[in-house]
């Protein structure tokens, strides 16, 4: 008992003997790209990398204060075979840019050599857009190879479309024991000073004139001008504003075609799966017998049913069209009837739904087009009432790459249960009135030849002797654009 009490005693005796301290909770530290610049705070605000054989380092010798930083190559040349690697050592900072400004970077450097054999040092620039995507990069040799203290300056200027800039100092190659010593960094930035193209005037085809006849349109400007220099191109937009009620070719499907299996079926209209023996147009053509009723609106109709494969299946009825000349978020709704019929009404699960899919491409075609997004309506199932019309409609909102849109007619059948869906009167509608029909950036010249087929053929525009072209161009100095000062010119078509 006695030595359990002595040992107690001591225990505490020696807890009041120690120091208590207040500990700090754990935060991390922000990066901060204007911050240590002299390595007086080690590492940190830095970002660096190393490979075998070199090193980043904090030393005591500083220009200024007590630190600045060490990069360094110590490589045992007695190893060295035909493949083998040069050491690496890079220090970088990142920072937020503006295009056309200048960054100014300037540093002290010593190195521990008056010079080197295969030892080379460089500043480095890396320039990425707000996508993070690679713009420009660099590496420059530094001329600067003494053990005493230089200045050393860099101006990085920013290219276009660039936001983000990561430049850095880098020594590399193969040597037994190389460094350089870097400190005082300092970054500013010379702002861009731009003088925006003068203003200029569209000349032909003028204003409030028809569509001139041929195949090629003329389109001429005067030149504009740059005070700083810099190279002039030109961007050219060609427009509609009007109300287009439907953008579909064929959309009462009224125009019927003879496929090669015998069948007639709506033409300007494709199908997948590739067989058409489920897709009709309705009455097919010769036929004296039908019920009008069948028909939501002038001679045609379109019936679809299910392929009978013996497990389920998915006909889909579509039509695409080009949506360059829709901006980005405007709203795109497809619309149109369906009908549940008496005669083969539909049963169980089977559905039918209208949708809508954006795609994009890099120019290699339709066929090599990218998904992006899908939108669909309600369904009409075997729970609607036959033999009555019923309105569907869908809506999407176009993306920023969005340059091709499908409307689709989706029948899904499920264990082979029958049904049939009748489809008419479908529509395609915008909530923009200006309407871009064709767009060509950066032209070198003053004039620019363009089909006529632009203003007439590519979209089922309706009443095309109502609508008023508009065409418009804008100087670029690559920095900064400026508008025809008398556009934009409108251009009837007849």
């Amino acid at each position: 008992m006695e030595n359990k009490f002595l040992a107690i005693l001591v225990l505490v005796t020696f807890l009041s003997c120690v120091d208590q301290y207040d500990i700090d909770s754990f935060s991390e530290t922000q990066y901060e790209p204007y911050s240590n610049l002299g390595f007086e705070d080690g590492l940190e605000h830095w970002h660096g990398k190393a490979n075998t054989f070199s090193n980043i380092s904090i030393h005591s010798e500083a220009f200024e204060g007590t630190n600045s930083l060490k990069i360094s190559i110590n490589a045992d040349t007695s190893l060295q075979t035909e493949n083998f690697d040069q050491s690496l050592a890079e220090i970088s900072k990142s920072l937020d840019v503006h295009q056309g400004d200048t960054i100014l970077i300037s540093y002290q450097l010593r190195n521990s050599q008056d010079s080197f054999d295969s030892i080379y040092l460089f500043n480095t620039s890396v320039f990425h857009d707000k996508d993070g995507f690679l713009v420009q990069s660099s590496a420059d040799s530094i001329d600067q190879i003494s053990i005493t203290w230089n200045a050393v300056n860099v101006r990085y200027p920013v290219p276009q479309n660039a936001v983000k800039l990561i430049f850095g100092v880098k020594i590399q190659g193969i040597h037994e024991n190389a460094y350089a010593l870097l400190d005082d960094f300092s970054i500013s930035t010379k702002a861009l000073l731009n003088q925006v193209p003068s203003r200029f005037s569209l000349i032909t085809p003028s204003k409030g004139t028809a569509l001139a006849d041929g195949d090629n349109i003329e389109l001429t400007w005067s030149a504009a001008e740059d005070l700083d220099g810099d190279i002039i191109t030109y961007d050219l937009e060609i427009w509609t504003e009007a109300v287009v009620e439907n953008y579909l070719v064929n959309s009462g499907l009224d125009d019927v075609v003879t496929h090669w299996l015998g069948d007639e079926i709506p033409s300007e209209w494709d199908f997948w799966p590739y067989y058409y023996h489920n897709v009709f147009s309705y009455p097919q053509l010769g036929d004296s017998s039908y019920n009008q009723n069948y028909v939501h609106s002038g001679d045609h109709s379109m019936s679809i049913t299910g392929d009978f494969t013996g497990q389920s299946n998915k006909t889909i009825l579509y039509q695409g069209f080009s949506a360059d000349y829709i901006p980005p978020g405007t709203i795109v709704t497809f619309s149109g009837y369906m009908l549940n019929p008496s005669l083969d009404p539909m049963k169980n699960d089977n559905q039918a739904y209208i949708s809508i899919d954006q795609f994009s491409n890099s120019g290699g075609g339709v066929n090599n087009a990218a998904w992006i997004i899908n939108h669909s309506s309600e369904s009409i199932t075997s729970h609607d009432p036959v033999d009555e019309w019923s309105y569907f409609e869908v809506s999407s909102k176009t993306e920023d790459n969005t340059n091709y849109i499908q409307i689709r007619i989706n029948f899904e059948q499920f264990n082979d249960d029958s049904g049939t869906v009748f489809i008419d009167d479908l529509s395609i509608r915008t909530n923009n009135n200006r309407l871009f029909l064709y767009k060509h950036f950066e032209i070198d010249s003053t004039h620019i030849s363009v089909d006529r087929s632009i203003f007439t053929d590519p979209y089922d525009f309706g009443s095309r002797e109502s609508l008023i072209y508009y065409w418009d161009i804008k100087a670029n100095d690559g920095f900064s654009s400026s508008s025809s000062e008398n556009g934009p010119f409108d251009i009837n078509l007849n």
